[in-house]
């Protein structure tokens, strides 16, 4: 059996792990990859310096103020996620299609009849996709029995159970979502030195399985306004509400193909999660055109202020081999409902753009954001996050993006390409320290005075690891995703 201290340090690890509340939601509700129209996602989301276009009010509302007349936006979007796992030597597929809309959007201008001073005013109302969850992630392998490098997940239930005082002569001690669950099927057994289980004893061998499926984005109600002063000088700013929407189901599978064991055949341990949110932000911005070749754009969000609620719970099912007699058993979880406070980190916005006459436009975005300055909160007297926000400063850091796009007018066509870089949040010394991410896109759109369409593709590319359990899961899995999008805008000005 494994020595105390290695059961110590594991319970460490574990404690970041078991919280349905932890830094993985502060990342994930934090991040943005804006969908909008398929204008901006054909260019790469270089927009902050352009504006005209509707998804300025979710990016750098003084956008708005270029606006000449009133429209109408409607983006419906294809969405394509694919996922390719390598673990324990084997590699597995695993895809998601969804019909999502990136943007619906209504401005309202009103010019003054003025060349000089305040020109014009647009009003604007709507949504922006800023974020899609919607990805299925499979991972298969099988333990080598013997090997230093073997594990299981019922060691973390194992290591936990030893680490809880009393637990050995008192069940109900164990943690009822986790190691309760292994122990009520039958999982784990106790014997004078303390919690166990058959495949560590057995040297593993065992197939695995994990298969994460998850659904859900984030969408934001932009209420907006732009201005334009001398046509040199664009101001605006963007009141938005914010809706959360997350789910997870983890299914992580064990099974005993090699007969490793006399009577186990399998288990299966679920954790799912239903997460929805409100939140509110201001956004506010400014663009600049000194010479008409020249425009300079920069914008500034306040951190958004979520409403966060949760429910969660788990469920273990162990199956044993019929010539034995021994029962099944399935046991589940209370369900945990809980409420927090999220603040993600404020964010930067510098960006300039070159208006080659009518012939075409080149656009960049700088993006700073430092994910270390979020923040939880419970609001509670029974349990804080103050650990979780611990961890967050930890692994944590600064990322700084990059969005590039082109737009060449061809008469009432125009083709469009672009391209993105978004940094690693983690720090350099953390497991995923260099998992950025990259984003090619390219369009085409034709105009008329009254109605436009616009089509678009975009491709992100993400490597990363991923830990199934910590810290006995010394193999981990690493995962190749690709998420494709095509997106077609129709708009209407009037």
């Amino acid at each position: 059996m494994k020595t105390i201290y290695t059961i110590l340090i594991s319970s460490l690890f574990l404690l970041a792990a078991v919280q349905a509340q932890n830094e993985a939601d502060a990342l994930r509700y934090s991040q943005n990859f804006y969908g909008g129209t398929a204008r901006t996602i054909s260019m790469g989301g270089a927009f902050g310096a352009l504006g005209g276009d509707f998804t300025s009010a979710s990016m750098n509302p003084a956008g708005l103020g270029v606006y000449r007349s009133s429209e109408f936006t409607i983006t419906p979007t294809l969405a394509y996620d694919n996922t390719s796992s390598t673990y324990l030597g084997k590699t597995t597929e695993d895809n998601n299609y969804q019909f999502i809309f990136n943007n619906i959007g209504f401005v309202h201008t009103i010019l003054t009849g003025k060349d000089e001073g305040w020109i014009g005013v647009t009003f604007g109302l709507g949504y922006n996709q800023l974020n899609n969850f919607n990805r299925n992630t499979l991972m298969k392998g099988v333990m080598v029995s013997g090997s230093d490098q073997s594990s299981s997940l019922l060691d973390n239930f194992t290591n936990w159970a030893n680490a809880t005082p009393g637990a050995d002569q008192d069940k109900s001690l164990l943690d009822p979502f986790y190691e309760g669950l292994a122990w009520g099927t039958y999982m784990l057994e106790i014997d004078s030195l303390g919690f166990w289980n058959e495949l560590w004893n057995q040297y593993y061998g065992q197939s695995q399985q994990r298969r994460i499926i998850e659904s859900g984005g984030i969408g934001e109600y932009v209420i907006s306004v732009g201005a334009n002063y001398g046509n040199r000088l664009y101001i605006g700013g963007t009141f938005g509400i914010h809706r959360l929407r997350y789910n997870s189901e983890v299914i992580h599978q064990e099974f005993d193909d090699a007969q490793i064991l006399d009577y186990f055949d399998s288990f299966t341990f679920r954790e799912l999660l239903d997460t929805r949110g409100t939140g509110y932000t201001f956004k506010a911005g400014m663009i600049f055109r000194p010479i008409s070749l020249i425009r300079i754009g920069a914008a500034f969000h306040l951190p958004t202020f979520y409403k966060i609620k949760e429910s969660f719970y788990t469920d273990m099912q162990s199956t044993f081999d019929q010539q034995y007699g021994v029962p099944d058993y399935y046991l589940q979880s209370p369900t945990n409902e809980f409420e927090y406070w999220l603040r993600t980190p404020w964010k930067a916005i510098g960006s300039v753009a070159l208006q080659l006459g009518r012939i075409a436009i080149i656009s960049a975005d700088y993006e700073y954001m430092d994910y270390s300055e979020a923040s939880m909160d419970s609001r509670s007297t029974d349990y804080d996050l103050l650990d979780q926000n611990d961890r967050i400063r930890e692994i944590y850091t600064a990322a700084h993006n990059i969005r590039l796009g082109a737009e060449l007018h061809l008469g009432p066509m125009y083709l469009r390409g672009g391209a993105s870089y978004y940094d690693s949040p983690y720090k350099k010394t953390e497991i995923n320290g260099e998992s950025s991410y990259i984003t090619l896109n390219g369009g085409l759109g034709f105009r008329s005075e009254k109605v436009f369409f616009d089509l678009a593709y975009a491709i992100r590319l993400n490597d990363y690891q991923y830990r199934l359990y910590i810290p006995e899961d010394v193999n981990g899995a690493s995962i190749s995703s690709t998420n494709q999008q095509i997106a077609a805008t129709i708009g209407f000005r009037f």
